[in-house]
């Protein structure tokens, strides 16, 4: 059996595409692997919330306004830290409204 050339040639094309195309299926399994992989996870939640800060810091804002005093302090109260953060904030506010309505007054 002689081979032609353009046996020779259909050969190499079909083992130049085989070739092609087991590269293309591993490169994209390996993209698959990491795009399910927790560091894809961590740099594409890194990437959002680094433009998104400003959305956290007003909607809680906006909760922190709704809320109500704790009627009773009580000292196993686990999110006392959250309770004294919010009379802290409060505090602040009323001594910058109290200073910004002094210096008003005083021109």
């Amino acid at each position: 059996m002689i081979r032609t050339r353009s046996r020779i040639r259909t050969r190499f094309i079909a083992t130049l595409a085989l070739i092609t195309s087991s590269i293309t299926f591993a490169s994209g399994f390996i993209v698959f692997l990491y795009m399910k992989s927790p560091a894809f996870e961590n740099q594409l939640i890194g990437q959002v919330m680094k433009h998104m800060d400003w959305i956290f810091a007003a909607e809680f804002e906006k909760a922190i306004g709704k809320l109500k005093p704790r009627p009773v302090p009580d000292e196993n109260d686990p999110n006392k830290w959250f309770w004294d953060y919010i009379e802290e904030r409060n505090r602040k506010l009323i001594d910058e409204q109290l200073n910004l309505g002094g210096s008003k007054n005083d021109q």
